[in-house]
Protein backbone atom coordinates (compact mmCIF):
# COMPACT_ATOMS: atom_id res chain seq x y z
CA UNK A 1 0.00 0.00 0.00
CA UNK A 2 2.67 2.53 0.77
CA UNK A 3 4.31 2.16 -2.70
CA UNK A 4 1.04 3.12 -4.33
CA UNK A 5 1.22 6.55 -1.48
CA UNK A 6 4.74 7.37 -2.84
CA UNK A 7 4.11 6.49 -6.21
CA UNK A 8 4.76 9.35 -8.63
CA UNK A 9 6.43 9.58 -12.08
CA UNK A 10 9.84 11.54 -12.50
CA UNK A 11 7.92 14.50 -13.87
CA UNK A 12 9.93 17.65 -13.61
CA UNK A 13 6.56 19.54 -13.95
CA UNK A 14 5.14 17.79 -10.90
CA UNK A 15 8.23 19.02 -9.04
CA UNK A 16 7.56 22.75 -9.97
CA UNK A 17 4.13 22.51 -8.81
CA UNK A 18 4.49 20.57 -5.33
CA UNK A 19 7.44 23.20 -4.23
CA UNK A 20 5.35 26.01 -5.49
CA UNK A 21 2.10 24.98 -3.60
CA UNK A 22 4.90 24.11 -0.49
CA UNK A 23 5.92 27.83 -0.86
CA UNK A 24 2.68 29.06 -1.16
CA UNK A 25 1.29 27.56 1.92
CA UNK A 26 4.17 27.74 4.36
CA UNK A 27 3.83 30.76 5.40
CA UNK A 28 0.29 30.46 6.50
CA UNK A 29 1.53 27.39 8.43
CA UNK A 30 4.01 29.36 9.94
CA UNK A 31 1.68 32.24 10.93
CA UNK A 32 -0.06 29.95 13.01
CA UNK A 33 2.35 27.38 14.38
CA UNK A 34 5.33 30.31 15.07
CA UNK A 35 3.72 33.72 14.88
CA UNK A 36 6.51 33.80 12.06
CA UNK A 37 4.88 36.31 9.09
CA UNK A 38 3.07 38.98 10.67
CA UNK A 39 0.86 36.37 12.44
CA UNK A 40 -0.27 35.35 15.61
CA UNK A 41 1.07 31.72 16.64
CA UNK A 42 -0.82 28.87 18.35
CA UNK A 43 -2.28 30.65 20.95
CA UNK A 44 -3.96 33.60 18.64
CA UNK A 45 -4.76 30.97 15.93
CA UNK A 46 -6.76 29.11 18.29
CA UNK A 47 -8.59 32.12 19.55
CA UNK A 48 -9.22 33.11 16.24
CA UNK A 49 -10.42 29.99 15.42
CA UNK A 50 -12.94 30.18 18.12
CA UNK A 51 -14.31 32.83 17.52
CA UNK A 52 -15.32 31.36 14.45
CA UNK A 53 -16.70 28.31 16.15
CA UNK A 54 -15.05 26.35 14.74
CA UNK A 55 -13.99 23.23 16.88
CA UNK A 56 -10.09 22.80 18.86
CA UNK A 57 -9.34 19.91 17.52
CA UNK A 58 -10.20 20.90 13.96
CA UNK A 59 -8.18 24.15 14.88
CA UNK A 60 -5.25 21.76 15.89
CA UNK A 61 -5.60 19.94 12.50
CA UNK A 62 -5.37 22.92 10.13
CA UNK A 63 -2.07 24.56 12.30
CA UNK A 64 -0.04 21.23 12.02
CA UNK A 65 -1.67 20.32 8.19
CA UNK A 66 -0.52 23.71 7.36
CA UNK A 67 2.81 24.00 8.98
CA UNK A 68 3.97 20.36 8.04
CA UNK A 69 2.04 19.52 5.54
CA UNK A 70 3.82 22.70 3.06
CA UNK A 71 7.13 21.41 4.42
CA UNK A 72 6.06 18.00 3.55
CA UNK A 73 5.16 18.90 -0.02
CA UNK A 74 8.48 21.11 -0.09
CA UNK A 75 10.89 18.30 0.26
CA UNK A 76 8.19 15.73 -1.28
CA UNK A 77 7.52 13.47 1.41
CA UNK A 78 4.08 11.81 1.61
CA UNK A 79 2.82 14.37 -0.79
CA UNK A 80 -0.26 12.76 -1.90
CA UNK A 81 -1.22 12.49 2.27
CA UNK A 82 -0.05 16.25 2.59
CA UNK A 83 -1.54 17.17 -0.34
CA UNK A 84 -5.29 15.41 0.53
CA UNK A 85 -5.08 16.96 4.14
CA UNK A 86 -4.61 20.61 2.69
CA UNK A 87 -7.13 20.36 0.04
CA UNK A 88 -9.25 19.82 2.76
CA UNK A 89 -8.21 22.35 4.77
CA UNK A 90 -8.36 24.88 1.62
CA UNK A 91 -11.73 23.69 0.83
CA UNK A 92 -12.93 24.58 3.97
CA UNK A 93 -10.77 28.03 3.26
CA UNK A 94 -12.62 28.49 0.09
CA UNK A 95 -16.37 27.82 1.79
CA UNK A 96 -15.39 30.79 4.23
CA UNK A 97 -14.68 33.07 1.46
CA UNK A 98 -17.39 31.49 -1.05
CA UNK A 99 -20.04 34.57 0.08
CA UNK A 100 -16.94 37.34 -1.18
CA UNK A 101 -17.36 36.29 -4.60
CA UNK A 102 -14.72 35.10 -7.18
CA UNK A 103 -12.47 37.74 -7.19
CA UNK A 104 -10.03 38.46 -4.43
CA UNK A 105 -9.85 41.80 -3.59
CA UNK A 106 -7.54 43.69 -5.72
CA UNK A 107 -8.19 47.43 -4.91
CA UNK A 108 -9.19 46.99 -1.34
CA UNK A 109 -13.18 48.22 -2.49
CA UNK A 110 -14.63 44.82 -1.07
CA UNK A 111 -14.82 43.79 2.55
CA UNK A 112 -13.47 39.90 2.04
CA UNK A 113 -11.00 37.97 -0.32
CA UNK A 114 -12.49 36.17 -3.13
CA UNK A 115 -12.39 32.70 -4.31
CA UNK A 116 -9.98 32.50 -7.35
CA UNK A 117 -6.90 32.15 -5.11
CA UNK A 118 -8.37 29.31 -3.26
CA UNK A 119 -9.69 27.71 -6.29
CA UNK A 120 -6.09 27.98 -7.68
CA UNK A 121 -4.14 25.90 -5.10
CA UNK A 122 -6.46 23.42 -5.13
CA UNK A 123 -5.72 22.79 -8.38
CA UNK A 124 -2.01 22.53 -7.71
CA UNK A 125 -2.79 20.23 -4.93
CA UNK A 126 -5.46 18.47 -6.95
CA UNK A 127 -2.64 17.79 -9.57
CA UNK A 128 -0.28 16.53 -6.81
CA UNK A 129 -2.97 14.41 -5.11
CA UNK A 130 -3.68 12.18 -8.67
CA UNK A 131 0.06 12.49 -10.00
CA UNK A 132 2.48 12.01 -7.02
CA UNK A 133 5.44 14.10 -5.98
CA UNK A 134 7.68 14.13 -8.81
CA UNK A 135 11.09 14.14 -9.62
CA UNK A 136 13.30 14.75 -7.07
CA UNK A 137 11.30 14.15 -4.25
CA UNK A 138 11.59 12.13 -0.88
CA UNK A 139 8.86 9.89 -2.31
CA UNK A 140 10.78 8.80 -5.33
CA UNK A 141 13.50 8.16 -3.42
CA UNK A 142 11.82 6.32 -1.23
CA UNK A 143 10.69 4.13 -4.02
CA UNK A 144 14.11 3.39 -4.44
CA UNK A 145 14.99 1.99 -1.32
CA UNK A 146 14.44 -1.70 -0.61
CA UNK A 147 11.24 -2.33 0.76
CA UNK A 148 12.72 -3.84 3.91
CA UNK A 149 14.32 -0.82 4.70
CA UNK A 150 11.57 1.73 4.16
CA UNK A 151 9.83 1.97 7.31
CA UNK A 152 13.36 3.09 8.65
CA UNK A 153 13.76 5.44 6.98
CA UNK A 154 10.74 6.93 6.69
CA UNK A 155 11.15 7.33 10.05
CA UNK A 156 14.78 8.93 9.51
CA UNK A 157 12.74 11.51 7.30
CA UNK A 158 10.37 12.08 9.75
CA UNK A 159 12.77 12.76 12.50
CA UNK A 160 15.01 14.93 10.45
CA UNK A 161 11.54 17.19 9.26
CA UNK A 162 10.48 17.52 13.51
CA UNK A 163 14.30 18.41 14.03
CA UNK A 164 13.85 21.75 12.09
CA UNK A 165 11.58 22.59 14.58
CA UNK A 166 13.49 22.31 17.33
Amino acid sequence: MIEKLLQTDTDYVCTFLRIVAGIIIFPYGMQKLLGWFGGVGIEGTLEQMTVRKIPKFIAWLIIIGQSFGSIALIFGFLGRIAAGGLFIIFTGALIVHLPDGWSMNWFGTKEGEGIEYHVLLLSLLLIIIVNGSGAMSIDSWLLSVPSENRAAQMANVARAIVGLYQ
